[in-house]
Order: structure tokens, then C-alpha cells, then sequence
């Protein structure tokens, strides 16, 4: 009954030149890299079945995050892995499912799907996260949060995490770090003396692979155990298997993932203070981010609606998120590279 009633999860995708509403990279991988993974991929039988869990890329994956070989599992994208874990764990909860509010749609839209109650844990007036507005926690709770968040893009700052992780025990949290390479603060070191910690990635966002569909969990072997129980076999397709071979095992295209990253934080820096300049006469104001987005906040809601379509008409597509809660009159600005920025900036000028 939850799910017939629940919306389905739509995109608007209106044509334009400058897409920038669903956070992707802006560069795409190299023409030579392409070139060898087809090579590869037409070597290889495909009326056969991929690995069913392909140990040897989890042991490449392990190694780039910095973790044991029995602490990841991987999936098509990160998504999937947010569904899994909330349906897995957020059910039946002793204590209580908490999840960050506003944040990624998904969480609560999956909860209304599969009908899981939650408790939401709401960000202050900045739209920061803030220890006093967090749920109590009794034993067996469950805390759902997305760091970088998106779509504010405000950060839970390491030693706030820490202290939650200490103090609630017999709670688990589950981290969403879809854009942690931005943000220079990852989790990861965390898991070593935390085992009530689940991080879930992915390789869409600053390795520009949005098209190759992989995410990856970290956690204890323990709930590794637990969650591939419930893990169809063959979910690595072939092309991205060989595909995230080819990048993990290529460090000069990791060193230019890493340059990407590193240009993106600068530009972000920059279309934080232009936009804020622009947006003293415009009415609205600009939010720090620690990804590879910036949240508008507009003074009034109307002049939010006119300014998305004006952008649209200009061949700029942002991401309307002013139906989220506690996002009214708010647009999510994906951050391109500097020419496509300068557009941007042109763009909002005129609206």
C-alpha cells in the first residue's frame, strides 16, 4: 500500500547546452582509455556470465580506499547499496531509523517505498549538521546521513562524527560519501575502531564514471557477511568490470582524476564568490559546499521558479530542489569546468 501511493522518482531533462543537474563529472575519460577497455571487452566471451563476485576487483577497490580485502563489496552504482542497506537493517529497528533531513531524496523516498518508519535528524538554520537537533538514539538505532550532503553540501566534520560513533555504540551509522574526494575529510580511518560504521561510494562522481555504474561498501567483515546474504550474483557487468581494472591498475589516469578534482575545488572557491557577488542584486545567496555542487537559496520562492527557467531558456539546466524539505527557493548548481562556469556566471546575469 506505501509503494502504490508513493511518487515515482522523476528527472526533469530538458534540452539544453549546459547540463548541469545531476552532479557528473565534467570530463570525460581519455580517448586511448576507452580504446584499450573495448579492445578488452571484445576478447572476452559474452555469452558467458561475469564472476559472480569479483573478488580480484574488491581487492583493487580495498587498495584504493585503503581497507582489507573482506571490508568492500560492490554494486552497480551506490544506489543500489543505499536501498539495500535501508531495507536490510532500517526494519524492525529496536531503537529507531534516523535520516538526515533535507539530503539525498532517496533515503526517504526508498523508506515511503518499502514502508520503513524513520525519525528525521534536522539540520540547523545554516542547513549544518548540529548534535542538538539529532534524535535520541536509544540502543539497536540506525542514523542514515550523506557527507558531503547532497543537495546542500554541507559536511559532518570528522570529530563530530567521531564523538557520535563513541558515544552511540549499539547504533549504526550509515555514511554516504558519493563526493568525499571534494570534501579532503574522508571516514575511512574510522572503520578501524568503529565497527558501527557503514561508508558507501562511488566511482560516478570525481572518476567520471556516472555511465560505468559502480559502487562500492565499507565496513566490518561482519556486516560484509550480513549484506551479501541478500547480494543477486553477476551484478558487475562485464564492461565495468574491466573498465574499473583498467583505471585502478593505471595511476597515471588516477593522477589525472586527482588534477580533475583538485580543479573543481578551485572553481568551486571561485563560482562561490562570483555567484555570491552576482547574487546580492539577484536575491539569493550562494552555500559553502564541501562537493562538486553549490546550493542557491533565493529570498523569495517565485523569483527561484522564474530564475530555473530564464537559466533554462539561456541553455543552462540546474536542478530544481525547492519541493525538497527545508529547500524552498533553492536550486543545486553542478560545478563544470572554468569555461563552462564563465557561462554559468553570464547565464545569471541575465536572469
Amino acid at each position: 500500500d506505501s509503494l502504490t501511493k508513493s511518487a515515482v522518482y522523476k528527472i526533469a531533462t530538458p534540452e539544453v547546452d549546459l547540463k548541469l543537474d545531476q552532479n557528473e563529472s565534467p570530463f570525460d575519460w581519455p580517448k586511448e582509455l576507452k580504446e584499450t577497455i573495448c579492445r578488452k571487452l571484445a576478447e572476452i566471451p559474452w555469452n558467458r556470465y561475469p564472476q559472480a563476485y569479483p573478488k580480484d576487483l574488491e581487492k583493487l577497490i580495498a587498495d584504493y580506499a585503503g581497507v582489507d580485502p573482506g571490508c568492500v563489496i560492490l554494486s552497480p552504482g551506490s544506489n543500489y547499496l543505499n536501498t539495500l542497506t535501508l531495507s536490510m537493517f532500517g526494519k524492525n529497528l529496536p531503537g529507531r531509523l534516523v535520516i538526515t533531513r533535507p539530503s539525498f531524496v532517496l533515503y526517504e523516498n526508498h523508506c515511503a517505498y518499502d514502508g520503513i518508519e524513520f525519525t528525521p535528524w534536522l539540520l540547523d538554520e545554516d542547513l549544518e549538521y548540529s548534535p542538538e537537533t539529532l534524535p535520541d538514539l536509544p540502543d539497536g538505532s540506525m542514523v542514515v546521513f550523506a557527507s558531503p550532503n547532497n543537495p546542500v553540501g554541507n559536511t559532518l566534520p570528522k570529530e563530530m562524527f567521531r564523538k557520535l560513533l563513541k558515544d552511540h555504540p549499539k547504533t549504526l551509522f550509515i555514511s554516504d560519501e558519493a563526493y568525499y574526494e571534494f570534501s579532503k575529510e574522508p571516514s575511512t580511518d574510522l572503520l578501524k575502531d568503529h565497527p558501527n560504521l557503514i561508508i558507501i561510494r562511488t566511482f560516478s562522481k570525481t572518476m567520471g564514471a556516472a555511465g560505468v555504474r559502480l559502487g562500492y561498501l565499507l565496513a566490518a567483515p561482519e556486516y560484509i557477511d550480513q549484506i551479501r546474504k541478500m547480494m543477486l550474483p553477476f551484478m558487475i557487468n562485464q564492461f565495468t568490470y574491466i573498465a574499473a581494472r583498467e583505471v585502478l591498475s593505471d595511476q597515471k589516469t588516477l593522477d589525472g582524476f586527482k588534477t580533475m578534482v583538485d580543479m573543481i575545488i578551485e572553481e568551486r572557491t571561485r563560482m562561490h564568490g562570483e555567484l555570491n557577488r552576482i547574487g546580492k542584486e539577484k536575491k539569493f545567496v550562494a552555500k559553502d559546499s564541501g562537493a562538486n555542487f553549490l546550493l542557491l537559496r533565493f529570498e523569495c520562492h517565485d523569483n527561484c521558479q522564474a530564475s530555473y527557467s530564464k537559466l533554462i531558456e539561456l541553455g543552462v539546466l540546474t536542478r530544481n530542489v525547492s519541493k525538497g524539505p527545508s529547500l524552498a527557493g533553492c536550486l543545486r548548481l553542478t560545478l563544470g569546468t572554468p569555461e563552462q562556469n564563465n557561462r554559468v556566471l553570464e547565464a545569471f546575469t541575465q536572469i
